[in-house]
């Protein structure tokens, strides 16, 4: 992985290269980030404590996946279907995007945290590449939703894929 600086709307990213999964995204300047050891996703950040009391729920990842379905609508689709029987799973909005030259599928929803049921909100990037699926989770509770989503805006719009 390569690191490069871009600042966006009130917060410095450094652009991460994955050469591997041939993707560029923006990680706050701060942020720790990697491949799990276990590799559950190809790609994680997570947010720093700032303070004793701090307890971070931010995060985002990225899971590139492989499947045989090459149209975005119908992997979506799946997709979908897997992911609404996660408990509480509620779709706040969704929609369509282009980010670069690539069309996306978003979506914001909330569901419960399976360990501590704290309410939590994903907002999700979803992309369909010739079969090749590259989905971004950008992760926080749903109480600091509104907080984070103009991050999470920028680390999105900072996508290349």
């Amino acid at each position: 992985m390569i690191a490069t600086w871009k600042t966006c709307i009130a917060q410095e990213l450094a652009i991460i290269r994955d050469t591997v999964n041939h993707f560029e995204i923006g990680v706050p300047i701060g942020w720790r980030y990697g491949v799990p050891i276990e590799q559950t996703v190809s790609f994680m950040a997570l947010r720093k404590k700032e303070s004793d009391q701090d307890v971070p729920r931010e995060n985002f990842n990225i899971n590139i996946l492989h499947r045989d379905e090459v149209d975005l609508n119908k992997s979506y689709g799946q997709y979908l279907e897997i992911v609404e029987k996660t408990e509480g799973f509620k779709i706040l909005y969704q929609g369509e995007r282009i980010i670069g030259v690539r069309k996306y599928k978003y979506l914001v929803e909330t569901h419960k945290n399976k360990i501590n049921k704290e309410n939590m909100s994903h907002y999700i990037l979803f992309t369909n590449n010739e079969g090749e699926i590259l989905i971004l989770t950008m992760v926080t509770t749903s109480a600091n939703f509104e907080k984070f989503k103009p991050l999470f805006d920028s680390i999105a719009s900072s996508l290349n894929y």
